[in-house]
């Protein structure tokens, strides 16, 4: 854990290390090129079994279906529900305290944090897709009620002030395009002295720009609008809000987007994809590895914010 403002990290990719693109060809073809992350086991099933009460439901699309095998059932991002409680743990969660998890995508971390800690989440999505297909997993889940996930719209985010104990996020704020605004309405919906703990894409250096950045932009399913860390850290000083960790975390997410793809292509290595499947599996591949370049080449980072909200009942009783 490094204290608020550290930034110093190894590039997780170097010149005589095949690229994540490069990798994932060779996977694919049979070949081998560079070091593999260890499969976790031989087996002739995904290491992510995708199983629904129906064989299709109404929301699943070939992506969809994709995703949840390659990071799990109910997720999108990888790290699924291991990485998503590792994380949460921060928080100190107890039944009496309330959660809110921003960019919940389908609902994983939603209903793991739910089910591990005993407290009610509430998942909010800006993909009317995922919400939805979020939504129905929770529902047979049985967790309609305590771990719902409903759309809503980042650019006119607004809830009950005071509202929540935490707020969760997974790679998201980096979509908002206003995030001055959106930062000031999580503070707002945030108790006095609640906690905020987010992860998100990073600009190494503000203001950057640069061919792989773009390449990157252009890839992403969701336009991205990212900050760099300092742009973060005044925006919550300007929020009276206190960074008590502010730790670059790129080595790990790259760590668990290779083995969660060397994990998927040691699964099917038998080939057997529909049309549907196959045309999936190339457009996320492409997301990924421009994703992927970007951060091998230093230029965008992953990093891992814990925030404070300040104590308002003592700031109003000194007024």
């Amino acid at each position: 854990m490094s204290d608020a403002g550290s930034q110093a990290v190894a590039k997780p990719g170097s010149s005589d290390r095949p690229s994540f693109g490069a990798r994932f060809k060779a996977w694919w073809d049979g070949r081998e090129l560079g070091p593999l992350p260890e499969p976790k086991a031989q087996r002739a099933k995904p290491k992510h079994e995708v199983r629904y009460e129906a064989e299709h439901p109404h929301w699943e699309t070939a992506r969809l279906r994709l995703v949840q095998e390659v990071w799990g059932e109910g997720f999108a991002t990888p790290g699924a529900a291991e990485f998503t409680l590792q994380l949460a743990k921060a928080f100190a969660l107890d039944p009496a305290m309330t959660v809110l998890d921003l960019g919940a995508g389908l609902g994983g971390a939603t209903r793991a944090m739910c089910e591990t800690f005993g407290v009610w989440v509430s998942g909010l999505e800006a993909d009317p897709q995922l919400a939805e297909a979020a939504m129905d997993l929770s529902t047979k889940a049985g967790l309609a009620k305590r771990a719902a996930v409903a759309e809503f719209d980042p650019e006119a985010f607004d809830m009950k002030p005071n509202s929540v104990d935490c707020v969760f996020s997974r790679e998201f704020f980096h979509t908002v395009e206003n995030k001055t605004d959106f930062l000031k309405a999580v503070e707002m919906a945030m108790k006095s002295r609640g906690q905020l703990l987010f992860t998100d894409y990073v600009l190494a250096q503000r203001g950057l720009h640069s061919r792989d950045l773009d390449a990157w932009r252009n890839a992403e399913p969701r336009k991205p609008h990212p900050w760099s860390v300092d742009d973060y850290q005044e925006a919550f000083a300007a929020l009276h809000m206190d960074i008590r960790v502010s730790e670059d975390v790129t080595a790990q997410m790259h760590h668990l987007v290779t083995s969660g793809w060397a994990d998927y292509i040691q699964a099917h290595k038998g080939g057997g994809l529909d049309d549907d499947l196959a045309r999936a599996l190339v457009e996320e591949v492409e997301i990924w590895t421009r994703r992927m370049h970007a951060m091998e080449q230093g230029q965008l980072r992953v990093y891992r914010f814990h925030v404070l909200k300040r104590n308002t009942e003592s700031l109003m009783s000194d007024w």
